[in-house]
């Protein structure tokens, strides 16, 4: 099988490129161009990976639902008589607790998915 049809380094050696028609080497030539350098030096610009803003953001999600679960859990409360219940045991003290674990979970797999993403 042959090379396709281009410009490849000329084979006498010669500090140029010749054409190559798919089947011979025609007559045509042309100046040898070394790649060109790139602004920085030869450094590759780095670009920003995917996934480092949902990483902050499944921090914040994550911290958000632990500081909700901790502060629903060491809320005071006032029972049915009107006296303060430290962490009283209501249904709101408890739905809480759970969103502030879920928002933690959830949270935790948004940096974990941004973070293997990133890769």
């Amino acid at each position: 099988m042959s090379n396709p049809a281009g410009w490849y380094p000329d084979p006498s050696n010669a500090p140029q490129t010749r054409y190559w028609d798919g089947d011979a080497w025609t007559s045509e030539t042309r100046p040898f161009a070394p790649p060109e350098a790139s602004p920085e030096g030869g450094k590759k610009p780095t670009k920003k990976k995917r996934g480092d803003g949902w990483i902050g953001f499944g921090i914040v999600i994550a911290g958000l639902g632990v500081v909700t679960a901790i502060t629903a859990a060491f809320t005071t409360h006032v029972d049915a008589y009107g006296h303060s219940v430290q962490g009283g045991p209501t249904v709101f003290t408890f739905l809480v607790i759970i969103l502030g674990i879920i928002l933690a979970a959830i949270g935790f797999c948004i940096r974990l998915l941004a973070a293997v993403e990133k890769r």
